[in-house]
């Protein structure tokens, strides 16, 4: 009975130490939550033209029109996030606008991404620093913070891969069908969030089957059957909904996008400049921030492998990050903060959370506990002056899509008849705000299936007949716009049908500006042009 005794003495004794590290703990937690609160506060307003895309997407389907960009038209699958289309349409059906419900999500997802790593990493057995420096560095992540308030699927895809990971480690650490159907259950919400979501779980499934097979766990093989099962049989059910409804299997942004070798190079090429060095008009770069968190990261995990220790979660959680790095090199992207890697940092965290313990070991915890929050803190400071830089130029980017964009589709509404038809090729603020049928006259059009299958056409345009053309200019005075814009700018028959009205001016760093046609017959009246929108001033 002594034994048991000594035990029983012992445990009551550590109570008061357990509970203060549990106390310890949460307090990181809420600390973390209230600085990334206040910090997406800061960054706010930021919507990009894109995000306009999915709430229009979303209103229609809450008003009954289905997943349509122009109701009355055939269903056109032009969007790339499903669920978080779906999503936004809730609170439209109440009557929420999307535009105000999408940043509010964002940041409901951004905080429980801060949750799920915080809940991953304490049932890793992270503490103290471990846990501390990990989760701070999360709640004051550049680029997680910027998209939060953006109102793009960013934050609930971060959310999600964290999820995954967590749902992986109650698999391995208790496998059974239900956690299997979990994992399972994640993976097909990851799918339909993004169209690379899809890859996250078979992934995964093969990182445990790998380190299940080196730790002679066979009873994995059965939980992981459980969850592959699931993923597929759900998969196969939506996507034959999706060809059924919407009659084809590729979405136009597959189409228009294009996947050939050469193209991939080229913007894999294109990325690592925009990545390394700030080009004359665009964003900060933003590849040392993340680098800055991968390195130490793959580190941490090379070190653990190195000392023979077993880490099958945070090793998935790095290859799974690095396979994401990798596709997201041909993801060309023109808006700041390289968004498509904005959900990786916490999938970063994960490996990066050993680095302490592996550089110290047990033999100097304070020194390595000391060690391990001076990194934390120099990374802080490096994501701050990031996060600066990022407001910046979301600020701009904001002004001039509030400035010329939003107020142009205000003026439209009230200016054209409500069945006039709009042409432009930044679809996002202008078509929601004017209400207006519209077709995206963009080479690489997003909403348009004949113009993604089959390329841009003057015949198609004319055959559409638009009322009001909104071409991207890069003058205010000539006409310098994109080349298959100029051409049709330049016919006959182009000029004979329309007439120029007004010129709203999108920045001023390089005098981006929207010409805007209107059919003749159409030509708004003096009281009407009188409250044109001349867009952004020049300070």
């Amino acid at each position: 009975m002594m034994p048991n005794r000594t035990h029983a003495l012992e445990s009551a004794a550590d109570r008061p130490a357990t509970r203060g590290r549990i106390g310890l703990d949460v307090a990181v937690l809420v600390g973390a939550l209230a600085l990334f609160a206040l910090l997406t506060l800061r960054m706010a307003p930021f919507v990009p033209d894109d995000s306009y895309i999915s709430y229009r997407y979303a209103a229609n389907l809450a008003a009954g029109a289905g997943l349509r960009f122009n109701p009355g038209d055939a269903p056109v699958e032009g969007y790339s996030n499903f669920l978080w289309i779906v999503l936004l349409a809730l609170p439209a059906r109440a009557g929420i606008d999307p535009v105000a419900a999408g940043p509010l999500l964002g940041g409901l997802f951004g905080g429980l991404t801060i949750v799920a790593l915080w809940v991953l990493l304490r049932r890793l057995g992270r503490t103290g620093p471990d846990l501390f420096v990990p989760v701070g560095l999360l709640a004051v992540a550049a680029p997680l913070l910027l998209y939060a308030v953006s109102g793009m699927e960013t934050p609930l895809f971060a959310f999600l891969l964290l999820g995954l990971m967590l749902a992986a480690e109650r698999m391995w650490a208790r496998p059974s069908a239900a956690n299997g159907a979990v994992l399972g259950v994640v993976g097909v919400l990851l799918a339909l969030a993004r169209p690379e979501g899809i890859i996250a779980l078979p992934v995964v499934l093969v990182c445990l089957a790998f380190f299940a097979r080196r730790a002679g766990r066979s009873a994995m093989w059965r939980t992981a059957a459980v969850a592959a099962l699931l993923f597929v049989v759900a998969l196969i059910v939506y996507h034959v909904w999706r060809v059924a409804y919407f009659g084809a299997f590729w979405p136009t942004p597959c189409l228009s996008k294009g996947a050939s070798g050469g193209a991939l190079l080229d913007s894999a090429i294109t990325n690592l400049r925009q990545f390394l060095v700030r080009r004359t008009h665009y964003y900060m770069p933003l590849a040392y921030y993340y680098a800055a968190i991968a390195i130490p990261a793959a580190v941490a995990a090379a070190m653990a492998w190195r000392r023979g220790e077993h880490r099958p979660i945070e090793w998935t959680a790095l290859i799974l990050a690095l396979i994401f790095a990798v596709i997201y090199l041909s993801f060309v992207d023109w808006m700041p903060g390289m968004r498509y890697y904005a959900p990786l940092v916490g999938l970063l965290l994960i490996p990066f959370s050993l680095l302490g313990r592996q550089l110290f070991g047990a033999d100097a915890p304070a020194q390595g506990g000391s060690a391990y929050l001076l990194l934390g803190a120099v990374l802080a400071l490096f994501s701050l002056s990031s996060l600066a830089g990022l407001r910046l130029d979301s600020g701009r980017l904001q002004t001039s899509t509030a400035a010329s964009m939003v107020e142009l589709g205000r003026w439209l509404r009230g200016a054209m008849p409500g069945d006039a038809g709009l042409a432009m090729r930044d679809v996002g603020a202008t078509p929601y705000y004017s209400g207006l049928r519209t077709i995206d006259i963009n080479p690489e059009s997003l909403t348009d299936r004949t113009i993604a299958e089959q390329g841009w056409s003057a015949d198609y345009f004319f055959t559409v007949g638009p009322d009001v053309v909104v071409l991207t200019a890069f003058s205010l005075t000539r006409p310098d716009f994109y080349s298959v814009h100029e051409e049709l700018y330049a016919m006959p028959r182009f000029q004979a049908a329309y007439e120029r009205i007004g010129v709203v001016r999108n920045d001023w760093y390089q005098d981006r500006a929207y010409w805007v046609f209107a059919r003749r017959g159409y030509t708004p009246s003096a009281e009407q042009m009188a409250t044109f929108p001349v867009g952004i001033r020049k300070p």
